[in-house]
């Protein structure tokens, strides 16, 4: 790719050379047509393969950069990392669903993150035979080739990356236009936004959690591409925070993005470092999410879930389906059963988990109340 060598910076040709080797190395595991997985929680599978690419781009970019932190799906957090102004953040597959079926549609992905935002990103797709590489200044390529967003500027016969049901639903108090969705809509994130950065497609959209690792190479690549990534209230992401993760994502040219915010801002989704008020839109500085605050003196919480009847609201469809996850002591036990319960619901829009605190307790007989 001669023709952009001079463009970008030694690390942004790094993570671009490492990335491909690791595709490489990913690819001769999918070409096997088998591969050892299993479950590291619960409707979140892992392969051997993305253990192994992890630990070669550990390798590889640890070494020449040392001082670097790190974050990745494959691995745990570290103080050290949040601590970090310069840290990679890397999902060796993403679309591991797809790896595992033998489709094409996942990607090695790889970004620099520089005191909270994206500002260099690789995205690898070795089955695809697609490269896609991008640096803050220095636009957006695939294989070589620079790449723009479309021009789209309505939501009508546009060219969308989504869940049907989820854009079918009946809440919606707006039906949505007729739109061409696509068939298959790839599980990986990142290729979606990928797509709409190479004006493939027009738009992507997800209304639900999604971390930082699956957001950060796309966001820099789609930016670059003349587009915007933010969460579905507009806000721009803030990587590496106490919880490396985002309420959603809206992908899309600078004129269809602000209509599809408009279209779906009434959405309450939390904030993964929600506060008291989980829905308020987000200042840029990072907010202290509860799960951090030390414990007061708060004895029962209570987490369950199940498929709302409108997204907006917390009306439940059927309460005899309600999913009791357990009953904690504190509001950090309880945070966390709620986070890996609430990453188990990625691709269902409907499904979510709450968190109960009992703040007073009925005595069925006396009827008297027992504050907590």
């Amino acid at each position: 790719m001669p023709a952009i060598e001079h463009g970008f910076s030694d690390r942004t040709l790094l993570l671009r050379k490492v990335a491909v080797e690791a595709g490489s190395l990913a690819l001769s595991y999918f070409e096997k047509g088998s591969v050892s997985s299993w479950e590291k929680a619960p409707g979140h599978p892992v392969t051997e393969a993305d253990l192994e690419v992890n630990r070669l781009v550990w390798d590889r970019l640890s070494e020449a950069y040392p001082d670097y932190g790190w974050l990745s799906e494959e691995t745990a957090l570290s103080r050290r990392t949040h601590l970090q102004k310069l840290i990679w953040c890397v999902d060796p597959i993403d679309g591991t669903r797809a790896f595992m079926a033998g489709q094409p549609y996942w990607c090695i992905a790889l970004a620099v993150i520089e005191y909270g935002q994206a500002v260099a990103g690789v995205v690898h797709a070795p089955a695809l035979g697609e490269t896609y590489v991008a640096e803050r200044g220095q636009g957006a390529w695939l294989n070589g080739e620079r790449i723009t967003v479309s021009t789209c500027n309505k939501e009508e016969g546009c060219r969308m990356i989504a869940s049907k049901s989820m854009l079918n639903h009946p809440a919606w108090q707006v039906r949505w236009p007729d739109m061409e969705l696509a068939r298959p809509k790839p599980n990986a994130t990142l290729l979606r936004m990928c797509w709409v950065a190479s004006g493939q497609w027009d738009a992507t959209l997800a209304l639900w959690r999604k971390s930082d690792w699956d957001l950060a190479a796309g966001e820099v690549i789609v930016s670059e591409a003349g587009g915007i990534a933010s969460t579905h209230l507009g806000e721009p992401f803030t990587f590496n925070r106490s919880e490396p993760a985002q309420r959603s994502l809206v992908a899309a040219g600078k004129a269809l993005h602000p209509l599809l915010i408009e279209r779906v801002k009434g959405v309450r989704l939390p904030d993964p470092n929600w506060t008291v008020r989980p829905y308020d839109k987000t200042e840029i500085t990072e907010q202290k999410p509860m799960a951090d605050m030390p414990d007061a003196k708060q004895l029962l919480h209570l987490v369950i879930g199940g498929e709302l009847k409108d997204v907006r609201g917390v009306e439940f469809e059927d309460l005899s389906k309600i999913d009791f996850v357990g009953a904690f002591p504190n509001y950090r036990a309880a945070y966390d059963a709620w986070k890996d319960a609430a990453q188990r619901t990625v691709d269902n829009a409907e499904m979510r988990y709450f968190i109960l605190h009992a703040h007073r307790l009925l005595d069925p007989e006396t009827g008297s109340h027992h504050h907590v």
